[in-house]
């Protein structure tokens, strides 16, 4: 490993490897990815928990995208939990906004996903999409959002980094975007989805519980 930095000042290659990991403390842990995870799932928690959680690490770090993206993401669920109807509308348009600006932080897709950390078994850019997407198509359509987040998913699913991803980690954003694409009567966007994840690992537990959505579904 070391032989990466053996042109660099030893001063400046220690500055350098403090520099990596603090990017990588910076950002949502596992723990408090789970945390959101099962309260969005609806099970037992408390969103503004995790909410103070992730303002008090922006706060002593400084933003970076996928902690914007959870963080607009809880907001969200804030508004779905939230009993008055100003304060629903309220915490949703900040959850969009919050969201926007992670999504503003993300590195190009040039960005080799090799070189990214990981969360939850994905490179960043990865996760902060596909919960970015997740979010967007899952608001209510009052506030003009599925467009924006099908079109990620769109984006998102074709990208070699993306891709890249084995199945058995990439398996839930598949499932997501076909959710999203029986919502927005596109049988044809998910046969596609399906078969590329059939293409892949065609006898995956993912690929049957996607074509269970399929077949279930509504279309008009």
């Amino acid at each position: 490993m070391m032989k990466h930095f053996k042109f660099l000042p030893s001063g400046l290659t220690g500055l350098y490897l403090l520099l990596a990991s603090v990017s990588v403390a910076a950002m949502p842990d596992e723990q408090l990815i789970h945390q959101y995870n099962q309260i969005a799932k609806g099970n037992s928690g408390d969103i503004s928990v995790v909410i103070d959680k992730l303002n008090d690490q922006i706060d002593r770090d400084g933003a970076d995208a996928l902690s914007l993206i959870y963080l607009g993401s809880a907001q969200t669920l804030e508004a779905r939990d939230a009993w008055l109807p100003w304060n629903k509308m309220k915490y949703a348009e900040r959850g969009i906004s919050t969201i926007a600006k992670g999504l503003g932080l993300l590195p190009g897709e040039q960005t080799p996903a090799s070189t990214q950390p990981v969360r939850q078994g994905l490179p960043v850019s990865v996760l902060a999409r596909a919960i970015a997407a997740a979010t967007y198509t899952s608001l209510p359509d009052m506030f003009n959002q599925f467009d924006r987040g099908y079109d990620l998913y769109l984006q998102l699913l074709q990208s070699p980094s993306f891709q890249a991803q084995p199945l058995q980690r990439s398996g839930w954003i598949y499932h997501k975007a076909v959710e999203a694409s029986i919502r927005n009567h596109d049988k044809t966007q998910a046969m596609q989805w399906m078969a590329q994840m059939q293409s892949v690992q065609p006898d995956a537990k993912a690929v049957k519980e996607v074509r269970g959505l399929i077949e279930h579904a509504v279309w008009q």
